[in-house]
């Protein structure tokens, strides 16, 4: 998972760059990249870390360019080291251009035997550097004719935005796997992974990039260069779940309205009663307080303090700080603790270490009783479409016990145990008003295993 940003403006703009990238942290904190292009030459930064880590001193004072792309990184494919951070640079008739890719596609591996038999070097392992090499190795009239030539050729997840020459161009897959929306302020354009950036950038959403369409962004605004065929919607139902940032809007919806509904109907589909409902902050909060509302029972945020120390576990580079995800994290009151019955809320329970070493704290804390909803379905299956739980497939807490919720239960410490069905989780998504859906146009392949390609 990762955040993308293309802008064009006319003024520079690699402050305004460094600013949307700060509203797209929460989707990868691996490295970072920003790229600006003057009108003679670019001006590349990169490096691994957080962007405040990044972009340090006078670096942005010396980007000089009315038009760029930036890129946190959350790796999928190809490990998380130089190489592969994003912008990723390459070649296409001898000039220069630069890719930054969100999502994960899953035959990078053909691809990359297609262009070494083609005598192509390629310097990163990452999907993202094999899909820049099929364009670089494109032959067609345009840049903009190899970038849609070589889109068919792409097969998963694919939201990107491409530096050519002062221009950007902004393609996402046809199935519509990533959010990738437009934006627009005082003559400048932005397109970004969620649109939590434009309130960051004073700017206004134009409208969502439809799923397979390539867009040219120019002076003028937005313009559709091809829209290739798009039979049906495959939006990841785990973005709203976890990953939009709460003011995020996808088909119109807001993330956190999404997540207080999912609350809701978790409660009505496995009532609990107990002294206060405790979301678990950040993510668990929005659904945790859905829970409460519709079952009037007390919430509890205030029996703990978040540090912000640390930020998503689930998404922490380094396992150590996984591991002491809870310890840095969190800060309990026992006073508020002590003898009380709590109603654990967490949007979702993937490997479901750091929850069980919550529910530990909690019971060192004398908590009498712990029931634990979760607001999403049980998550059995990896995604190959941009989230790294192929890497962990065997330790998902639903695989590893076959779905058997009883013994997950046991093994997180929980009295009770309960999830969202998928029914209810794309029910909460539809019936807030928006953009028109149906339970089909999400991808529920980590809950369900069927996958929309096959990986």
């Amino acid at each position: 998972m990762c955040g993308i940003l293309g802008m064009l403006a006319p003024y520079n703009i690699a402050q305004d760059l460094y600013t949307g990238l700060y509203g797209l942290q929460h989707r990868g904190k691996e490295s970072a990249g920003i790229v600006t292009y003057d009108g003679i030459n670019c001006w590349h930064h990169a490096d691994m870390g957080e962007i405040a880590m990044v972009f340090r001193g006078d670096i942005l004072k010396n980007m000089p360019g009315p038009v760029g792309i930036a890129h946190n990184r959350y790796s999928t494919t190809g490990e998380s080291e130089p190489r592969n951070i994003q912008p990723i640079r390459d070649l296409w008739h001898g000039q220069e251009f630069w890719v930054a890719h969100n999502g994960n596609i899953v035959n990078s591996d053909d691809l990359r035997k297609w262009c070494q038999g083609r005598g192509a070097i390629l310097e990163t392992t990452s999907d993202t550097g094999v899909m820049a090499k099929i364009i670089s190795l494109t032959g067609a009239s345009s840049f903009e004719e190899a970038v849609i030539t070589a889109f068919p050729r792409f097969r998963g997840a694919f939201s990107m935005v491409i530096l050519y020459m002062g221009r950007i161009i902004a393609l996402r897959d046809t199935f519509g796997f990533r959010p990738l929306s437009l934006g627009q302020k005082d003559g400048a354009y932005f397109v970004a992974s969620e649109t939590g950036v434009f309130s960051h950038l004073r700017a206004k959403l134009l409208r969502e990039v439809e799923p397979g369409e390539v867009i040219l962004l120019g002076p003028m605004g937005p313009i559709t260069l091809k829209k290739f065929s798009s039979p049906e919607k495959k939006f990841c139902i785990f973005e709203y779940i976890y990953f939009l940032r709460p003011d995020a809007k996808v088909f119109g919806r807001r993330a956190r309205t999404v997540r207080e509904r999912m609350g809701e109907l978790l409660f009505l589909e496995h009532p609990a009663q107990g002294d206060f409902v405790l979301g678990i902050p950040d993510s668990g909060e929005d659904a945790g307080r859905g829970f409460a509302n519709i079952s009037r029972i007390p919430n509890g945020r205030k029996v703990i303090l978040r540090t912000h120390l640390t930020s998503r576990t689930f998404i922490e580079p380094i396992q150590e700080l996984r591991e002491r995800g809870v310890e840095l994290k969190f800060v309990f009151f026992e006073e508020n603790i002590l003898g009380k019955n709590i109603i654990i809320i967490d949007d979702s329970l993937v490997r479901g270490t750091t929850l069980k070493k919550f529910i530990a704290r909690l019971r060192d804390a004398g908590a009498a009783r712990i029931d634990v909803r979760i607001s999403s379905p049980p998550y059995r299956f990896p995604c190959h479409y941009g989230i790294d739980t192929d890497k962990i497939a065997s330790e998902l807490s639903a695989a590893r016990y076959q779905g058997n919720i009883e013994e997950i239960k046991k093994w997180i410490g929980a009295d009770s145990l309960g999830y969202l069905s998928i029914e209810n989780a794309t029910k909460a998504i539809i019936e807030i008003p928006g953009e028109t859906l149906g339970p089909s146009d999400f991808c529920t392949a980590c809950f369900t295993g069927n996958y929309p390609i096959p990986g």
